[in-house]
């Protein structure tokens, strides 16, 4: 039997195990609070500091959260287009008047040099006042939280947010200066849409750089930032004017002005400028951002965002040239099946673009007809097989015989079907004759007509057939305009191209072009030569309708099979311009041919484009015929021309 000590008290023995078992229930309530409170405090502070962004240097925080934007300046400088939001060049705090940086201290931000980016007592007194509201009517945001805000942190609207907000807020106070953080704010800041910055603002409100501003027109623009689009002043003018006078109010109380100069401030109130219409309308322009959009990046190094690029186009010159496009297309493309066309226009001088149309109208095809198009040439291309022709012996004074003409299995025809027998093949040229073109490409060889286009800057694979000399390979308008360009340089090839220099906005330089020496790639005797045929195209031949009264001017034809292109490329001393019309879908023009359409757009194109410059004649002397029999045959044959001179007239204008 179990025996019992008589000293022990049950009672207490019981009492001690309850309260054994109620320090271990505590204690383990207690461990479970602890690993509860330490998982929520681990995983608050994950969730706060989650994607926590570290501040940058100043000069990137500039780049940050900007989305791309592009303006467009012409050769003079000035803008003809923009891309994306506006940002303002960047200006120091001393570039601007005082009150310009106190009318936003006043309102954002009173206490600015008194915190360390959070201040808690704006953010008590916001809380006391939404209490008292009932809503929310004060924020207790400083202006380093709203910068950290707008330029690091999304637009995420939550605690985690505002926390880390807080905490940036903090770090930018200890990495700037009080005067750095004030200029990154109102260089960045949104002041309307797709408006940042004090001096974009300013520029597009009052049309004047935030350096000139009055006071009146500061504490508009200081008042925005709160609400961008409720107190956008071009169209809530009478908000925006009334928070302007909030603003001045605590520019008083804050002892940054005085009464005085707030009632003058009152007495003569901003006046918004009506947004001015670009240099240069979108339906214009499209086509040339889209190629220098294109092109700017392979200039530059890093990933820039904000570009303002200064391009080689003649804002004059741009505006002929679509105007000349588009009358002939009103005019003629219904009745003639017209849907499209494209116009280039170079300084032979620098080889830069003055003008280019890569279609009807942007807004409705953004396909570049100039640039990207690829389409048969026709006769155009006979003037490089030509231009061969000379490097291999040929004069303009050398005679073939225009034939029905068998090469292998390919048999040319001329445009209307006749022949005219013996001929130079400056005459061959002029009247666009196909069999002596087939001829002389032939003699020559098709690969050596290609090469020299490539020499002359013609960068579309071209098939070596000898129907090339007709232009059975595709190429582009500008490449056929930078070929022809040659012949206007005496042989010299310059570098196409539409930029000459890149900046950001904060006025750095990104990139400026070199001048660059054109490359010999034709002789100069040829070149010459070629010259003096070409001029004979617009003089007498198909091209007669390009004529520029007293200025010297050359040029040539092209027409595809079935009328379903229509070119006509041509130069004067100081440009050259071509021009093609057709249809996107390649259906038939109705009879249109080089010698028509094409060359009166070129024709009111250049009659515009060289108003008010100088005369310059071609360098294109009579050619020498360097060949006793050659010279003779050349006099033999001119009696014999004249027979043909009704027919030929017939011809010239029609064929091409």
């Amino acid at each position: 039997m179990p025996t019992f000590r008589a000293d022990i008290n049950p009672e207490l023995v019981a009492n001690d195990n309850r309260k054994r078992k109620r320090q271990t229930f505590w204690l383990i309530t207690l461990a479970i609070l602890s690993a509860v409170t330490a998982l929520a405090y681990f995983q608050t502070r994950y969730y706060l500091f989650k994607d926590l962004p570290s501040l940058p240097d100043k000069r990137t925080m500039w780049q940050l959260n900007l989305q791309p934007n592009m303006t467009l300046l012409d050769k003079d400088g000035n803008q003809i287009g923009h891309r994306g939001p506006y940002i303002g060049e960047p200006l120091k705090l001393g570039q601007m008047p005082n009150y310009v940086g106190d009318a936003f201290l006043a309102i954002e931000d009173e206490r600015f040099y008194e915190h360390a980016g959070i201040d808690n007592k704006a953010i008590l007194r916001a809380l006391l006042e939404n209490t008292r509201a009932g809503e929310k009517t004060q924020g207790g945001s400083t202006l380093t939280q709203q910068l950290v805000k707008n330029i690091v942190l999304s637009p995420e609207k939550s605690y985690r947010r505002k926390f880390q907000e807080a905490i940036l807020a903090r770090d930018m106070e200890s990495l700037l200066s009080k005067p750095e953080i004030l200029e990154l704010y109102i260089n960045r800041i949104p002041m309307g849409p797709r408006v940042f910055g004090v001096e974009a603002a300013s520029q597009k409100y009052f049309g004047k750089s935030a350096r000139d501003i009055k006071l009146s027109e500061a504490a508009l623009l200081a008042g925005l930032p709160q609400a961008p689009s409720r107190y956008n002043p071009t169209e809530h003018y009478d908000r925006a004017l009334t928070r302007s006078k909030r603003v001045l109010q605590r520019m008083v109380a804050n002892n940054m002005i005085s009464i005085t100069q707030q009632q003058e401030a009152l007495d003569n109130p901003p006046v918004i400028v009506p947004d001015a219409d670009p240099l240069i309308d979108e339906k214009l322009i499209g086509y040339i951002f889209d190629m220098v959009a294109e092109q700017a990046p392979t200039l530059i190094s890093g990933d820039q965002k904000d570009l303002i690029i200064t391009t080689t186009i003649d804002t004059k010159r741009q505006k002929v040239a679509q105007a000349a496009l588009e009358n002939a297309l009103r005019k003629s493309g219904k009745s003639k099946n017209v849907g499209n066309g494209a116009l280039v226009s170079i300084d032979n001088s620098t080889g830069a673009v003055l003008a280019l149309v890569g279609g009807r109208d942007y807004k409705a095809s953004k396909y570049n007809r100039a640039h990207q198009a690829k389409r048969q040439p026709g006769s155009s291309f006979k003037t490089f097989a030509y231009a061969t022709a000379l490097e291999h012996g040929f004069t303009p004074g050398t005679v073939r015989i225009d034939q029905p003409t068998e090469i292998g299995d390919w048999a040319p025809e001329n445009y209307t079907r006749r022949y005219r027998g013996p001929m130079t093949i400056r005459e061959a040229l002029k009247l666009s004759i196909n069999t002596i073109a087939a001829q002389v490409t032939a003699e020559v060889g098709p690969t050596e007509v290609i090469s020299l286009a490539k020499r002359f800057g013609v960068k579309s694979k071209l098939r070596p057939e000898y129907s090339i000399a007709l232009g059975s390979s595709e190429v582009t308008l500008v490449e056929m305009t930078r070929g022809y360009s040659v012949f206007a340089n005496e042989g010299l090839l310059r570098p196409t191209h539409m930029i000459t220099d890149i900046k950001n906005t904060t006025g750095a330089p990104l990139y400026r072009r070199r001048t660059v020496a054109g490359r010999r790639v034709y002789p100069v005797p040829y070149a010459r030569q070629m010259t003096s045929m070409l001029r004979d195209v617009v003089d007498t031949g198909t091209g007669h309708g390009a004529r520029l009264g007293k200025r010297q001017a050359g040029g040539k034809t092209g027409t595809s099979q079935d009328y379903r292109d229509g070119w006509f490329i041509g130069f004067t001393a100081e440009m050259t311009t071509g021009v093609w019309l057709g249809n996107d879908d390649n259906s038939k023009m109705l009879k249109i041919t080089g010698g028509s359409l094409p060359v009166d757009i070129w024709k009111a194109y250049m009659i515009g484009a060289h108003k008010g410059v100088p005369f310059v004649p071609l360098s294109a002397p009579d050619p020498t015929i360097d060949n006793a029999r050659a010279q003779a045959l050349s006099i033999f044959y001119q009696n014999l021309e004249e027979a043909f001179t009704a027919e030929r007239d017939m011809a010239a204008g029609s064929a091409g």
